[in-house]
């Protein structure tokens, strides 16, 4: 794919010439090469019309945006909609910088979500972290950031996302401690 600067009815010729038109020796030089009007080809043109459309969306976001997922995620949990909830949640997670967790903090059937940083010792640091059980629809948050070779930490995030330890929050209060992460 190329982008010309040039008319259309110049690339018309140099691409799907009629016989009329290649009986000048002007336009079969026009045909035979285009480097006089191609600006970019291949990778570079599709990162050009990627860096335009991506500098058209508008980005922002108000208080009454962030009001609107937090009453989508309540009502989705309340309902019993994973989707939504899970929705919710990938929408708080780019806002807040949240990620994915790395294998030794992930469980099974839970959807986790949190603040991902390492130390110079390459221990990698989780937290605070939401845990969503798409099973159980139960969403909870530990409050504490835990160390990838804290073994206790690790077992206390697995106790607490199966119901056996006590949460942070729960339920509609963990998307009110999202909110006031993106707000303030």
């Amino acid at each position: 794919m190329a982008i010309y600067n040039t008319t259309v009815a110049d690339v018309a010729l140099r691409k799907s010439p009629t016989l009329k038109e290649m009986i000048s020796i002007r336009n079969i030089i026009k045909i035979l090469n285009d480097s006089d009007v191609v600006v970019s080809k291949r990778k570079e043109s599709v990162a050009t019309i990627q860096k335009e459309c991506i500098e058209r969306i508008d980005l922002s976001f108000e208080k009454s945006d962030i009001e609107e997922i937090v009453k989508d995620g309540v009502a989705s949990l309340e309902r019993g909609y994973a989707e939504g909830v899970i929705e919710a949640l990938d929408l708080f997670a780019e806002l807040l910088g949240y990620c994915p967790p790395p294998r030794v903090f992930d469980i099974s059937q839970h959807k986790i979500i949190g603040a991902l940083s390492q130390k110079e010792n390459g221990e990698i640091i989780f937290g605070p972290i939401i845990t969503y059980s798409i099973i159980h629809n139960l969403l909870k948050l530990i409050d504490e950031k835990i160390g990838s070779f804290d073994k206790k930490k690790i077992e206390y995030l697995q106790q607490v996302a199966v119901g056996r330890k006590e949460a942070s929050a729960e339920g509609p209060d963990v998307f009110q401690y999202l909110k006031k992460g993106v707000v303030n």
